[in-house]
């Protein structure tokens, strides 16, 4: 299963902000760690953006069952 360029851009942004996020907190302070959590919600609020739902359609799959039926 494959993934589109956006999905990859916000995983990168997701794991970005998870690293800074702690590492911020335990050793590079604080401002460090309020971008990586910022970060982590752009990413979330990014994924739940992407709205493509999985079609016959947007497949490519011929419905033939439909097709069958009309006929009939």
């Amino acid at each position: 299963m494959g993934a589109t360029s956006t999905q990859g851009w916000y995983l990168f942004i997701f794991i970005v902000g998870f690293t800074l996020g702690p590492a911020g907190l335990f050793a590079l302070g604080w401002p460090i760690a309020l971008i990586g959590f910022v970060l982590m919600a752009v990413a979330l609020v990014g994924f739940r953006s992407i709205k493509e739902p999985l079609t016959e359609e947007s497949l490519g799959v011929e419905n033939k069952r439909a097709g069958a039926m009309a006929r009939t």
